[in-house]
C-alpha cells in the first residue's frame, strides 16, 4: 500500500537527517548505536518514527528542545528541532516524542495523507 503526504522533498530530508542525526549524537561513544525508522498508517495520516538508544531527554529540558537557540550539545546553534518543527507545522503535521533516561528517545512525526 502507498500513501503520500504533501510536503516540500528537500525540508523533509532536513527533518529526517536532523533527527538521525541527534539520535546517533545522543547514543554514548562507548556504546553501539541502534537507531530504528519506522513508518505506518493511522487512519488519515502517515507517522514516522524515529527511535534511538541513546541517553534520553532530562526532564528539566523538555519543554525547550523545539525552542529556538536551545541546545544541550557543546557546538551547534540550537535551531536543528526548532527548524524540524517548524517545516512539519508549515505541513500541517505534529512532531512529538517520547523519551526516558538512559534507555533512549523517539520522535514521532505525523503527517496528513493525501
Amino acid at each position: 500500500e502507498h500513501a503520500y503526504a504533501m510536503a516540500n522533498a528537500e525540508q523533509m530530508t532536513s527533518v529526517f537527517n536532523n533527527l538521525i542525526k541527534n539520535a546517533l549524537q545522543s547514543v554514548a561513544p562507548e556504546k553501539e548505536a541502534v537507531i530504528k525508522c519506522s513508518l505506518r498508517l493511522d487512519g488519515d495520516n502517515i507517522e514516522i518514527a524515529v527511535a534511538d538508544n541513546g541517553r534520553g531527554i532530562a526532564p528539566e529540558v523538555q519543554d525547550k528542545i523545539f525552542r529556538p537557540n536551545f541546545t544541550t550539545k557543546s557546538t551547534g546553534m540550537g535551531l536543528g528541532l526548532a527548524i524540524v518543527k517548524t517545516i512539519i507545522v508549515n505541513a500541517q503535521g505534529e512532531i512529538w516524542f517520547e523519551t526516558e533516561l538512559e534507555k533512549g528517545t523517539t520522535f514521532h512525526v505525523r503527517l496528513p495523507k493525501v
